[in-house]
């Protein structure tokens, strides 16, 4: 008496189960598109850059601006960037803000490599007081690092593959903020700014959704056609 029922409820019980799960994931897929669509309008967008006063709170590609003055002793050029197939640094400079908060790594952008190997190609900044303006980003990052963010010279500028935050810390020997700016386009002393974002798009979320919701269909075109199949079987033995 068991076998017959487990056979008539739980093939329902389980379809229902993987029938919500599958359309939880689809929904989720549609917001996680939701938010790659806000993202990408925040980037893309002209919104006045905002002062700030909680860096806690900050989001990428939020547009700030604040005062202070650049470190130009301590730059650090972070290597293997590649532009328009073209080798070359991304020059982060270390800016001291005139509120009383840790340092602030800025994205100048980027230079091409030039010159003899290990040539280091002019970083020539002011260290005069000024407001910076751009967009909340971080540093680069691959997946797998070939070996120590910072190796050989122990001079200024450093060259870095692919540091973290708090590498980048160690080496400046003083506390970073949390964010990492971008250099506006605009602003001066800067170099090749083509900021993209890195981020899938949000019709790959799209296409995700799509797919939970026909594995969601399937589930039910089963379970109808189980249960017409029952049907047409109790007729038959009726």
């Amino acid at each position: 008496m068991e076998k017959p029922l487990i056979r008539k409820f739980v093939p329902p019980i389980a379809g229902l189960i993987f029938f919500v799960l599958f359309i939880s994931l689809a929904f989720w897929q549609l917001d996680r598109a939701a938010e790659k669509v806000a993202m990408l309008e925040l980037f893309e967008g002209d919104a006045p850059f905002s002062r700030v006063t909680n860096f806690e709170s900050l989001e990428e590609f939020d547009r700030i601006q604040l005062d202070g003055r650049f470190l130009t002793d301590r730059q650090i050029l972070i290597d293997n960037i590649v532009v328009n197939s073209r080798p070359g640094y991304y020059v982060i400079t270390p800016f001291k803000p005139n509120s009383n908060h840790p340092l602030l790594l800025v994205n100048r952008g980027w230079i091409r490599k030039s010159g003899p190997a290990g040539e280091i190609p002019p970083l020539d900044v002011d260290d005069e007081l000024r407001t910076v303006r751009g967009l909340v980003g971080h540093l680069p990052r691959v997946a797998i690092r070939p070996g120590e963010a910072f190796e050989g010279s122990d001079d200024w500028p450093r060259i870095a593959v692919y540091p973290n935050r708090d590498e980048v810390a160690a080496e400046l020997g003083e506390a970073l903020l949390p964010a990492l700016l971008l250099l506006n386009p605009d602003d001066k002393d800067g170099f090749v700014r083509q900021w993209q974002p890195n981020v899938s798009g949000p019709m790959t979320h799209y296409g995700y959704a799509f797919q939970w919701f026909a594995m969601a269909m399937a589930i039910v075109a089963i379970f109808i056609w189980n249960l017409r199949k029952g049907r047409r079987r109790d007729k038959t033995t009726g």
